[in-house]
């Protein structure tokens, strides 16, 4: 659902105005007075209504009507909670006019709305107009107090879009995250800069009052788990179902969502290189040393990441350490013959960053280019370390080493 504040073509609405208020001249006057209000869904118009202004800080809620057919569905109650938040800031008193009729008086009054000590000639003062709104009337009023803090409701997308950024998430998915939460909690004015390593937003509220925050993002390992809970807490909230302090639990919850258990990664490396070397070409005894060979690769990988150490190293000394152990495989007395290259190509497969490279491709498409482009260099310079590391270990055993690889 999205609301939009419709400023042309009027007009246009007055039959759909006219639902609520079978006067066309009452509804033409304050729609030309007021602040046309339209919700869609699915791009289809479902429910409208007119706000006023009036003096020292105060407005009036206009004949707040759903199309017949949408009605039950929440429409009218998701629409009059957004005039309510957009309003709280410029307003202390809402007002609304109703027809005295029971279901038309409780559902304002479950949404906070009491009744009102004023008389029917307030707002005939207020129109000008001596014969306006003969029809009885019940005059209700709510204040109106900001349930959202614009700082904290862009705190929350930054974490959400940092969240995603950090763990291998698109930057349209970053992007979209963050526009997503804004414009829940009613935050539309924003501007949202997301690169490969840092995500900048600015919001305006109102025309001079402005916040910008800018966060560093290093890249870490992926961690799709951390994806999909962004994913799906972004929907509820969405929907309505999380408010902000709630929203902010949930992602410290999420933020602290342990990785896999290492005998998993070790055991995930070792079927993932074994099962892509024999795709590649390679034969099941060789698959079944790149199975050994990654397990044992990837105990170096987890050794690094924590001690903190660089791509280049982490990655070079891995290709070193696979032809290595290649090399040393083929030195063992075994009834069959197995090929370095047979149980290369698939025991790099884990230093391989598929993730990076896809999103990449996919930043590239969407016409995130300097996005993508950074992530591909990065990428690219991942597989120039393994190939540096592979070469390195070929040339010691060669040459060094007296042609013991051959």
């Amino acid at each position: 659902m999205r609301v939009e504040k419709i400023t042309e073509n009027k007009e246009d609405y007055i039959d759909t105005l006219m639902i609520g208020d079978s006067s066309e001249d009452n509804v033409r006057y304050y729609l030309e007075a007021g602040n046309l209000y339209g919700l869609y869904e699915d791009e289809i118009l479902r429910s409208v209504s007119v706000v006023i202004m009036l003096n020292n800080r105060k407005c009036v809620l206009k004949n707040l009507c759903t199309i017949e057919e949408d009605r039950g569905q929440g429409y009218g109650s998701h629409l009059l909670d957004y005039i309510c938040e957009v309003y709280a800031d410029s307003c202390d008193l809402m007002y609304v006019e109703i027809k005295k009729e029971k279901p038309c008086v409780d559902f304002y009054k479950k949404r906070g709305f009491s009744v009102a000590p004023i008389s029917q000639a307030y707002f005939e003062r207020y129109y000008q107009q001596k014969n306006y709104g003969k029809v009885q009337h019940e005059y209700l009023t709510r204040t109106l107090i900001s349930a959202v803090n614009v700082k904290r409701v862009v705190d929350l997308a930054l974490k959400a879009g940092e969240l995603l950024l950090q763990n291998g998430g698109e930057i349209f998915r970053v992007e979209e995250t963050i526009d997503r939460i804004c414009n829940r909690f009613y935050v539309d004015k924003i501007d949202t800069f997301v690169l490969s390593h840092g995500i900048f937003i600015s919001v305006r509220n109102g025309e001079n009052d402005a916040y910008t925050r800018v966060k560093n993002v290093p890249l870490a390992s992926p961690h799709l788990g951390i994806v999909a809970a962004v994913n799906a807490l972004s929907r509820e909230i969405s929907g309505g179902q999380v408010d902000v302090n709630e929203a902010f639990e949930r992602l410290d919850e999420i933020e602290k969502m342990p990785p896999p258990r290492p005998l998993n990664l070790m055991l995930a490396a070792g079927f993932g290189a074994g099962f892509f070397g024999y795709f590649l070409g390679s034969t099941i005894p060789e698959s079944i040393a790149c199975f050994f060979i990654a397990v044992i690769l990837y105990l170096w990988v987890m050794f690094a990441k924590r001690h903190g150490f660089n791509k280049m190293i982490l990655n070079t000394i891995g290709g070193v350490l696979i032809t290595s152990l290649a090399v040393l495989i083929t030195r063992l007395p075994l009834p069959f013959d197995l090929s370095i290259s047979g149980m290369t190509i698939g025991a790099i497969m884990p230093l391989i960053p598929g993730l990076a490279f896809v999103n990449a491709i996919r930043d590239i498409a969407d016409s995130d280019f300097l996005s993508g482009t950074v992530r591909m260099i990065d990428a690219i310079l991942v597989f120039v370390y393994i190939a540096v590391g592979v070469g390195v270990a070929l040339g010691i055993f060669n040459n060094l080493l007296g042609g013991i690889a051959l």
